[in-house]
């Protein structure tokens, strides 16, 4: 009676809680409007927005000691992530297009970006 595996199986382990506390904070910070907002107001836009439950992300973001999560939050974490990080790579290739190939503004993005600079002539 005290076997409770079925319940451990459902359960991730510290590296990926570490994953999702990284996608997490980050969902957090880019929903967060500055002074005059909490964490709570943005975690709850986030969950609205982008599906991510909101006590998921302010439990990842509070709690130190959180050794496992349900495999079900953190793919919707990881869902949410994914969908902000398909947007943000669409915002820079569109920017890029407007610039000249050889610009310095197109050079300074490809540098913060991480592409190569490599092919540049």
């Amino acid at each position: 009676m005290g076997n409770k595996r079925s319940v451990e199986d459902d359960k991730m382990t510290d590296v990926y809680v570490k994953e999702a506390r990284v996608m997490g904070e980050f969902l957090l910070r880019r929903e967060y409007r500055g002074m005059g907002d909490t964490i709570e107001a943005a975690a709850h836009r986030v969950q609205r927005k982008l599906g991510a439950p909101a006590s998921i992300l302010l439990r990842l973001r509070h709690r130190r000691e959180m050794k496992d999560m349900m495999l079900s939050s953190f793919a919707a974490i990881a869902e949410a992530y994914q969908k902000v990080s398909d947007k943000t790579d669409q915002l820079y290739e569109t920017e890029r297009e407007r610039h000249a190939p050889n610009s310095k503004a197109v050079w300074l993005g490809d540098l913060v970006a991480g592409k190569s600079i490599a092919n540049r002539n």
